[in-house]
């Protein structure tokens, strides 16, 4: 029988056994907060359509004219979509909420999504898609940023916080190992148009679930108006007088961080391409699909691992040792060049993966003020979409020039960059006076 002084503050007997729980740390701890598990998932299912639209438009469009390459520059602008309009949409989350803009943003999502599939069925000039496409990326919301933000909100000490974000890296993953296989899966067997369509039914279910649980939703913070460029409103007459640099300078502690979330992203395209480049090359359509899922199964492991372990780390010491390791180990993946030996080592590239995305999240959640979090938290995930875009070309002209291999001399470059500015962010980080904790 468990005795009422070994329990902890706040522990009823009969609670011992759910230490079991705690694989990895403190996840069970955080989850047992209330309405945590349920904010958690619906904003996992909301992320689906943001990992989902690229390869559904890809084999919706590629069914329909046979050109991968035009499906490949729809899918692409997407992505810029969703650099230029994500940033806008987390800081009117900021600024006004999410019980405003969640439902504004999946209204725009849900029409642009079926104008872009109408004008591909029917065949609409070309010029439309990619319309359609830029007002699909343009209209989504970072579910994952709305999903932190609430964590901020019902967590209070800087540990629990930090798990989290590593919490949600693992679900940034997952999502990405779930949702194209998936939607590949409905295309092969209900047609590309249902595939298409089931990512942002997902989406538009995890979205509705979000704005329903309010009591978790962040307060909302006033901002100067100089610090206001919204979707939802025209900006005031005396903003506009002001600098562009005043009005759209970027959150404390991205601009450092965001060349390491381009680089990891176009390492993410050299390891796609490469490994479908490689598979190709040996005959053995099967082996990419080894090598992609045991890079995922690195990156979630070492992501459910890294957050507790390094809870206590200082957030600069975490980028250090996260860069530098991702520095080391992935420009190894250019000495064995053998598809066996490459899933192996592969393996371990994954390991180092997520620790750089994790730590850089965390330190940029713990720079930032409460009135432009969303925002600050949605860069990291525009970052690595741009780098995937960039990185999926520079990765295609390599392979074209040189061979299979190729794309991973594109991952050395890139993670040499991300070790370079991981380290000088986390140097100056630690020159920076002591504060106190957010």
């Amino acid at each position: 029988m468990v005795s009422s002084d070994s329990l902890r503050p706040g522990e009823r007997a009969g609670e011992r056994p759910r230490e079991r729980l705690r694989v990895f740390g403190s996840y069970a701890d955080i989850l047992g907060v209330p309405g945590s598990w349920q904010f958690t998932l619906a904003g996992w299912l909301g992320r689906f359509a943001r990992s989902t639209s690229g390869i559904a438009t890809i084999l919706l469009i590629s069914a329909q004219t046979g050109s991968f390459t035009l499906a490949g520059a729809v899918a692409g602008t997407i992505v810029l979509g969703i650099a230029v309009g994500g940033p806008l949409w987390s800081r009117a989350a900021d600024a006004r909420g999410q019980a405003l803009v969640l439902p504004v943003s999946l209204a725009a999502t849900v029409v642009a999504a079926a104008a872009l599939a109408l004008t591909i069925v029917v065949g609409a000039p070309v010029w439309s898609w990619f319309v359609c496409a830029f007002a699909l990326g343009a209209g989504s919301l970072d579910m994952g940023s709305l999903v932190r933000a609430r964590w901020r909100r019902v967590l209070k000490s800087n540990e629990s916080r930090h798990t989290s974000l590593a919490l949600e890296a693992v679900n940034d993953e997952l999502v990405f190992v779930v949702g194209p296989p998936a939607v590949t899966l409905i295309a092969a067997t209900a047609g590309p148009l249902a595939g298409f369509t089931a990512g942002v039914l997902v989406t538009l279910v995890g979205g509705v679930a979000l704005w329903m649980q309010r009591s978790t939703m962040p307060r909302v913070v006033p901002v100067p108006p100089s610090a206001i460029a919204l979707p939802l409103e025209i900006v005031p007459p005396p903003a506009i007088a002001l600098p562009l640099r005043q009005r759209f300078r970027l959150p404390a502690g991205v601009v450092g961080l965001l060349p390491v979330y381009l680089g990891v992203g176009v390492v993410f395209a050299s390891v796609d391409v490469g490994a479908i480049s490689i598979s190709r090359q040996a005959e053995e359509p099967w082996l990419a699909g080894v090598i992609l899922a045991v890079f995922a199964t690195g990156s979630v492991v070492a992501g459910f691992a890294f957050g507790p372990l390094s809870a206590r780390w200082a957030p600069a010491s975490r980028v250090l040792v996260a860069s530098l390791a991702y520095a080391v180990v992935v420009p190894c993946l250019l000495v064995l060049q053998t598809p066996v030996a490459l899933a192996s080592l592969i393996f371990i590239a994954g390991l180092v993966t997520t620790p750089v995305l994790i730590s850089g999240t965390s330190l940029i959640a713990g720079l930032v003020e409460d009135s432009r979090l969303t925002e600050a938290l949605t860069w990291p995930s525009i970052g690595l979409s741009v780098g995937v875009t960039l990185g999926g070309a520079v990765v295609g002209a390599a392979i074209d020039h040189g061979t299979a291999y190729s794309a991973f001399e594109v991952a050395a470059w890139a993670a040499l960059v991300v070790g370079a500015f991981g380290v000088v962010c986390a140097l100056s980080e630690r020159r920076r006076p002591a504060t106190a904790a957010r």
